[in-house]
């Protein structure tokens, strides 16, 4: 039996572990990441990468490739069998530097991500299973497994469980994906198609006999969902998922001369999921993506809840490994995105119903009217993940004086506009305005290493940029963390002001 010690232990290699091990280095921490499968898999699944998504990518290195790679989708349509569209939503006027989805494979987003990490002095340890997870004083014991070899363990600091559905991490906290598991099964493929359908967006077609979601993938190919199986097809699925096999269940909900199949790279029938553990973390243990919760595949909003989860966990934990953050820092992850999970479950689960509703009105001939615009763009900003929101969590606060002006911008717990404008993987505290500069002098060397900070005229796209033609905007102090979100909001920036800001940073950091 051997022993190996480590900080952080990253438990599966899928897109939110390489994330997280990506994002932990560009932190300074190096994760170990072990992955039980001995090669990468080359399987479509997953396939999605949002607009909110790729505001995350950007700061990792890795947004340029995704982008280089996929193909971009700017619209979702639903078809009626015959390929007539019904109804169009774009993504245009979402609200973001990128206004459309990046479509690839899995495997290439995983190729990508381990790119990455290879290039930040990371490797994944494949063909290494977790057995076990087990507390112990100050850390945890990991049992593991390698084919071939005798069993061995490994201590760790912390451990994220990103191995999917089947967490070990998740089984160690004794914790289940509670929830439900949507009705009948469906069929995912990896596909060729002759077809008229454009390629510049992803396409639902409903049919009486069920539905048919495609989107386009690289390599003039398709991802394929078919929905409302019956159980006798999902069986002879299952037995059989030859080119011949995929084609009749698309044939039974759009016909031949409509669409013809002409290569089946992978295929696969599962069961769809609305599901989440009570707990996304112990106070050593961690769940990211699939391990913590399962939506429906409509949206593709899946995979990109794991990737933010990642985001959301790797500065909080790369200030607790430099001993500079307080026990509430990491206690912050688990309320923080289980408020972003269950939404991106209901958001998931409104565009599920959403394919039901086209087969039904397949069946009847009635197609509801288009939503009010004002819907339509805030269901756009929801599948593009750019409407999260922490605020009402424990890591976000305000502070405004009785007779200040409430300052523009973000509100706390909001993404903030103007991230992309700030350089370096800290907290930044943006100054708009008049400012206590005594204050502002101390609070900068307090926390020196920790918080940068700086005019909010640096950042002229930012809601708090140059003063306007009628005259300075209302001074504000506000602190844009890590990972892109307004923690606090002061105003105006005066030593009162200054002086909540420092209150709350000591709330979850340890000062210089």
């Amino acid at each position: 039996m051997g022993t190996g010690g480590t900080d952080v232990l990253v438990v599966g290699a899928g897109p939110s572990g390489l994330f997280a091990a990506v994002e932990l280095a560009r932190h300074g921490v190096a994760a170990r990441v072990i992955e039980r499968e001995p090669v990468p898999h080359q399987q479509a699944r997953a396939t999605a990468l949002q607009p909110g998504t790729l505001e995350i990518l950007e700061p990792a290195g890795v947004a340029d490739r995704a982008l280089a790679a996929s193909e971009h989708l700017e619209y979702a349509r639903v078809f009626d069998p015959g390929l007539n569209c019904r109804a169009e939503m774009a993504f245009a006027g979402a609200g973001c530097r990128w206004e459309f989805q990046c479509s690839l494979p899995q495997w290439r987003t995983e190729q990508i991500l381990a790119d990455r990490l290879a290039e930040l002095g990371g490797t994944v340890e494949r063909g290494v299973s977790v057995v076990s997870v087990q507390e112990r004083d100050g850390g945890l014991r990991v049992g593991l497994q390698r084919a071939g070899e005798a069993p061995s363990t490994a201590e760790a600091g912390w451990v994220i469980g990103a191995g999917g559905a089947r967490s070990v991490t998740r089984g160690s906290m004794d914790e289940d994906l509670s929830g439900m598991t949507y009705p009948g099964p469906a069929l995912v493929a990896d596909v060729r198609v002759a077809c008229e359908l454009p390629r510049d967006g992803a396409a639902l077609v409903g049919s009486p006999e069920g539905y048919v979601l495609l989107a386009p993938l690289p390599g003039n190919r398709w991802i394929c969902f078919v929905g409302d199986l019956d159980e006798a097809e999902a069986q002879r699925l299952d037995g059989d998922r030859s080119r011949a096999a995929v084609a009749a269940a698309i044939g039974r909900r759009i016909p031949a001369g409509v669409l013809r199949v002409d290569d089946v790279a992978w295929a696969a029938p599962f069961r769809m999921h609305r599901r989440m553990a009570s707990r996304l973390a112990d106070h050593r243990r961690f769940l990211l993506g699939d391990a913590g919760h399962l939506s429906s595949p409509f949206g593709g909003e899946g995979l990109n809840s794991g990737l933010h989860d990642a985001h959301n966990l790797a500065w909080k934990l790369a200030l607790a490994q430099r001993g500079r953050a307080r026990p509430s820092l990491l206690e912050s992850f688990a309320p923080e995105r289980a408020l972003a999970d269950r939404h991106v479950l209901e958001v998931s689960d409104s565009l599920h119903r959403l394919a039901y509703g086209a087969v039904e009105s397949a069946r009847t001939g009635l197609y509801p009217e288009p939503p009010a615009p004002e819907r339509l763009a805030a269901l756009v900003r929801a599948r593009s993940m750019l409407d999260i929101s922490y605020a009402g969590t424990p890591l976000v606060g305000e502070y405004l004086a009785p007779d200040a002006p409430r300052p523009g911008g973000p509100a706390p717990g909001d993404r903030y506009p103007g991230r992309d404008g700030l350089s370096g993987p800290g907290h930044h505290l943006v100054i708009s305005g008049r400012a206590d500069d005594a204050r502002l002098a101390r609070l900068r060397e307090r926390w020196l290493g920790v918080v940068d900070v700086s005019r909010a005229e640096a950042h002229p796209d930012g809601p708090d940029g140059p003063d306007g033609p009628d005259g300075p905007r209302a001074s504000s102090a506000i602190l844009v963390r890590p990972d892109g979100y307004v923690g606090f909001r002061a105003g105006p920036a005066d030593e009162a002001g200054l002086r909540a800001v420092d209150s709350h940073l000591s709330s979850y950091l340890r000062p210089a």
